[in-house]
């Protein structure tokens, strides 16, 4: 594909709030945590981090874990002596803890160049994006419907929800459980989020196989290098516990008050 167009990173936000010390009017205050463990050094196990060192202070332990490079899908390639970026590079305009992320390290925003965007099914190209607003519009229409204006509504409707986040956020909220958040952001409807995959949960929306297989699942795929069977809402915060981890051929295993996965799970490695 020649463009991406970048869907909200949700797991950061979500996790920041539940690592909040404050809690809900009612609620038992609890100590901060002595322990952390994030599971995953990509961007938004990174910046988790940087984070929540400023939260608690440089008392608590956060301990990193990953497999492979830090830095995830951020990637700088060389070729014939240019750098090009070769990971994730765009970051939605309504995420504001990345926004915040990229002022706090002085790193600036590039503007993406112009292109045309072409969808490739391995045999054909399915779709081929014009010059002319109105003749995509009517090349939309003609091969999905109004698929493509249905789709744009449902993400508004879901961003609109997530935005409570921040004003949670902002009054230093937290919550005792993943189920209770996403209550509080958009009742039953994000609660099923949390045990579907997106496939699922568009299928169950009306979008056809078709619309799923040609327009969602490439953005996935050049987004997140996942399939559509990545799941909506990703995470498990317990008290205490255990991390098991391999350094080597050596397995070794840690307690922590917070665990953090900000890794690419589906249910083949959940």
């Amino acid at each position: 594909m020649g463009r991406a167009v970048a869907e909200p990173v949700w797991l950061l936000g979500l996790w920041l709030l539940l690592c909040s010390c404050g809690c809900p009017e009612g609620a038992e205050l609890r100590a901060p945590p002595d322990k952390i463990a994030i599971i995953g050094a990509g961007i938004g196990g990174t910046s988790a981090a940087y984070y929540l060192r400023q939260k608690f202070g440089k008392d608590v332990k956060i301990d990193l874990f990953e497999r492979e490079e830090v830095g995830g899908r951020l990637a700088t390639m060389m070729v014939q002596g240019q750098e090009y970026e070769a990971g994730g590079s765009v970051i939605h305009p309504l995420n504001l803890h990345m926004k915040r992320f990229v002022k706090d390290l002085g790193l600036s925003t590039v503007q993406a160049s112009g292109g045309l965007l072409g969808i490739y099914n391995g045999e054909a190209l399915v779709f081929e994006e014009s010059n002319w607003f109105i003749i995509n519009v009517i090349k939309l229409v003609w091969r999905y419907g109004f698929q493509s204006l249905r789709m744009h509504m449902w993400v508004e409707d879901v961003l609109d929800k997530f935005m409570r986040i921040y004003r949670y956020q902002s009054h230093d909220y937290a919550f005792s459980s993943v189920e209770k958040l996403l209550h509080a952001l958009g009742g039953d409807d994000f609660l099923g989020l949390l045990n579907r995959t997106l496939l699922e949960t568009l299928q169950k929306a009306g979008f056809s196989e078709k619309f799923l297989n040609e327009m969602i699942a490439p953005v996935m795929r050049v987004n997140y290098g996942q399939s559509t069977d990545i799941n909506a809402f990703v995470g498990n915060p317990t008290k205490m516990y255990e991390v098991v981890y391999q350094i080597g051929t050596e397995t070794h295993s840690d307690f922590y008050d917070i665990v953090l996965v900000a890794t690419p799970l589906n249910r083949k490695n959940v």
